[in-house]
C-alpha cells in the first residue's frame, strides 16, 4: 500500500483531535490552561514524570492558580494562602470533597459501589471518625494502650527485639524500617485490639502502601500486579477479622462504634467490612508512621537539639511512678515546635474537590497579596491544593527546604514563618501551613499523629543511645509520590542503638 495513502487517512482520522487540542485555551476569566503538546493527554506525561518541577514552574510563571490539562481533564490547582485556598476547603456547595473520595474510596481501598454511594452512612461515620477523635479522653484511651505496646516492642525481653535492638555493643538499623515496624504495630493493636493481626499483615500492607501512586494513577494490573495482590490479601485478613465479633469485639471503642454503625446501616458482607476498614488503617498508619519516623530521625541528628529534648522528656519521668507525665509531654512547646516543622517539611498531601457548579474563586495576587482577582471555574473540573506548594514556599517559611525544630515557637512568627499575622499595610492573614487538609474534611488522625511520634521518641531515647552513622538525614522521595501523602526517605537512615544499663532519671 501507497504510504501516502497511510498518512492522508492518518491524518484524516486525527485530523478532529489536533484540531481540538490547537483550538483549546482558557478564556480571559478562567485560570491560565497548560494544554502541553500532545492531544488529550497535554501534560500528562509531564506530570507522571515529574509533577514537582512542572508545578513550580507554572506557579513561577503565572502564581497561585493555574489549571492543568490531563487526559481530557482540566485540573485547576490553587496555592494562594490567603484567601483562595481557604475558599476550596470552605465553599462545600461549590467544590465537593465527596466526589473525588468516592473516586479514592474505589481505587484505593475497593469500597463496594452500595456503601461508596451511600451519602447517609458515609456522613454518620464521618460523623462518628471526627467527633471521637475530636475529644482528649478518647484520644487518651488510644495512646495509653499504645504506649504499653511500643515499650514491650522496645523492652530487653521482648521476642520482636531478640537481641537486635536490645544489644549493648551496638547493632546497627535502618531507622526507617524499625521505627516504621515499631510505631505501625503498636498503633495498631492500640487501634484495633490483641486479637488484629497485624504481624501477619505488616509485609503485605507496606507492599500495598508502597505503591499507592500507581492505585491513583490508574495503572493498569500488569504494572501494579505487587500491590494489587498484595492489597487483596490484606483485604482477606481484614475481612476474616471483621466478620468474627469475638475478634473485633476486642477493638477500641472507636472501631466498635464503627463496627455498630455498619450492623445498623445492615452492610455486614466480607466486602463491605474489609474495604471500609482498609481505609482505617491506611487512615492511622500510612501518613503518621512515616511523620513520626521523620520526627525522630530529624531529633536524632541534630545533636545539639537531641540534647535539650533529652532534658524535657527527663523532666518529666517520675521515678516513683515510674513513668512519664505523658500530658506535659504532649504539651511541650519545643516538641510541638518540632512535631509541627517536621510535618510542614515531609508532608506532601493533596487535597481535591470536584467542581459542582459554574463558579467564581477569589485569587490574591502572589506580589500584592491585598489585591485579589476573580476566575471562573467550570462544572465537572478538579481543584487540587497541594500542601508541599505552600510547605516549600520560601515566601511563606524562609529557608524552606531546611528543618528548624525552633520554626513554630511564638519568638519565630513572622521570622521563620512569614505572614501569619495581619501586617501593618493591612495585608490579610497568611494560611499557608495546611498538613492536614482543611474545611470539613480536615484529617481528623492529626489529633493521634502527634501523640505517636513523640512516645516513639520518648521510649527510643530513654532505652537506647543512638549513634548517627549517616552524614545527613535522606532526601524525601519525592518522584511518582508527589502529592500521595508523607514522603518516604528516598534512602536508608543508618544508626547504631546501645541499649542502656539504666536510663538516666535525673536532667
Amino acid at each position: 500500500m501507497d504510504m501516502s495513502y497511510v498518512i492522508v487517512a492518518a491524518l484524516f482520522v486525527l485530523s478532529p483531535l489536533l484540531l481540538f487540542h490547537a483550538l483549546l485555551k482558557s478564556t480571559t476569566a478562567e485560570p491560565p490552561l497548560l494544554k502541553g503538546r500532545i492531544p488529550l493527554l497535554g501534560v500528562a506525561l509531564d506530570f507522571v514524570n515529574g509533577p514537582q518541577p512542572l508545578l513550580e514552574r507554572a506557579r513561577k510563571k503565572y502564581g497561585w492558580i493555574f489549571t492543568l490539562y490531563i487526559g481530557g481533564r482540566r485540573m485547576t490547582v490553587v496555592s494562594d494562602p490567603v484567601v483562595g485556598m481557604r475558599q476550596v476547603y470552605s465553599q462545600s456547595r461549590n467544590f465537593d470533597a465527596h466526589a473525588f473520595f468516592k473516586y479514592l474510596n474505589i481505587q484505593l481501598f475497593k469500597y463496594t459501589p452500595r456503601i461508596n454511594s451511600d451519602a447517609a452512612f458515609q456522613e454518620a461515620l464521618l460523623r462518628h471518625v471526627v467527633s471521637y477523635l475530636a475529644a482528649p479522653a478518647n484520644v487518651e484511651e488510644i495512646a495509653s494502650v499504645m504506649r504499653k505496646e511500643y515499650r514491650a516492642l522496645v523492652d530487653e525481653n521482648s521476642d520482636l527485639c531478640t537481641g537486635d535492638y536490645a544489644d549493648r555493643n551496638g547493632t546497627v538499623v535502618d531507622l526507617y524500617n524499625f521505627a516504621r515496624q515499631k510505631t505501625y504495630i503498636a498503633a495498631a493493636i492500640a487501634v484495633f485490639g490483641k486479637a488484629f493481626p497485624a504481624k501477619e499483615i505488616y509485609t503485605d500492607y507496606i507492599t500495598y502502601e508502597d505503591s499507592l501512586s500507581r492505585f491513583i494513577k490508574s495503572y493498569p494490573y500488569i504494572f501494579n500486579k505487587r500491590g494489587v495482590d498484595a492489597r487483596g490479601r490484606v483485604l482477606e485478613y481484614l475481612a476474616d477479622f471483621f466478620t468474627d465479633n469475638e475478634k473485633s469485639s476486642q477493638s477500641s471503642s472507636f472501631i466498635t462504634g464503627i463496627s455498630d454503625l455498619f450492623r445498623k446501616f445492615g452492610y455486614l458482607s466480607p466486602d463491605d467490612l474489609s474495604g471500609y476498614f482498609l481505609s482505617i488503617v491506611f487512615a492511622s498508619k500510612s501518613n503518621s508512621v512515616p511523620m513520626a519516623f521523620w520526627y525522630l530521625a530529624f531529633i536524632i541528628h541534630d545533636e545539639q537539639f537531641r540534647g535539650e529534648v533529652m532534658k524535657i522528656i527527663t523532666s518529666h519521668y517520675n521515678s516513683t511512678t515510674q513513668d512519664f507525665d505523658w500530658q506535659a509531654l504532649y504539651r511541650d512547646e519545643l516538641l510541638n515546635s518540632a512535631f509541627k516543622e517536621t510535618a510542614r517539611l515531609v508532608s506532601n498531601i493533596t487535597s481535591g474537590r470536584v467542581v459542582c457548579r459554574d463558579s467564581m474563586i477569589k485569587i490574591a495576587d502572589s506580589k500584592a497579596p491585598s489585591s485579589t482577582k476573580e476566575f471562573y471555574l467550570r462544572k465537572g473540573d478538579s481543584v487540587l491544593v497541594l500542601a508541599s506548594m505552600s510547605h516549600w514556599d520560601g515566601e511563606a517559611f524562609p529557608e524552606p527546604m531546611l528543618w528548624n525544630a525552633r520554626r513554630f515557637m511564638p519568638e519565630n512568627s513572622g521570622k521563620l514563618i512569614k505572614h501569619d499575622k495581619a501586617s501593618k499595610d493591612g495585608d490579610p492573614q497568611w494560611k499557608a501551613y495546611i498538613p492536614w487538609g482543611g474545611g470539613g474534611h480536615m484529617c481528623p488522625g492529626r489529633h493521634l499523629a502527634i501523640v505517636e511520634a513523640i512516645t516513639q521518641l520518648v521510649y527510643v531515647l530513654w532505652y537506647f543511645d543512638v549513634e548517627k552513622l549517616s552524614a545527613d538525614v535522606p532526601q524525601m522521595n519525592v518522584g511518582e509520590n508527589y502529592g500521595s501523602g508523607v514522603l518516604k526517605p528516598s534512602s536508608t537512615y543508618n544508626v547504631r542503638f546501645r541499649r542502656r544499663e539504666a536510663p538516666a532519671t535525673k536532667a
